[in-house]
């Protein structure tokens, strides 16, 4: 019996950032973590800011998501976001001033509030990602 795999495509407003075939994926939902193996009932999600984890073998590739959605069929995993970038790009000053600049904006109306709070999940995702 052939061992199946994952096919996980993402894609952000500019292009399509990856387009591989893994043994799973683990991606962050606005309310925790989802793991995909093959064979996963179809689904679609609401994406949080955090870490997708690639899998293959015992190689984990790991990328900071921006947000989005996610959709499950029987011919792949598809993500869409904002933004994707490899963890190890992810700078832990930048994130620490991202978080300072988010805590400190006013929020005056309820969608400023709402922005602030996105920006406020979005900084810390990246602070606790971020090596150094």
């Amino acid at each position: 019996m052939a061992e199946q795999q994952v096919r996980c495509v993402v894609v952000t407003p500019e292009k399509t950032e990856l387009d591989v075939k893994c043994d799973s994926l683990i991606i962050p939902l606005f309310d925790g973590e989802l793991g995909i193996l093959a064979g996963r009932a179809p689904m679609v999600g609401r994406l949080g800011f955090g870490i997708l984890k690639i899998r293959n073998g015992s190689s984990v590739d790991e990328w900071f998501v921006d947000g989005g959605f996610i959709q499950v069929t029987r011919e792949g995993t598809y993500v869409l976001t904002d933004k994707l970038v490899k963890t190890s790009q992810l700078n832990k000053a930048q994130a620490e001033e991202d978080l300072n600049r988010a805590t400190a904006l006013k929020a005056t109306s309820p969608d400023a509030m709402a922005l602030k709070e996105r920006n406020i999940a979005r900084a810390r995702a990246k602070f606790r990602l971020a090596k150094s």
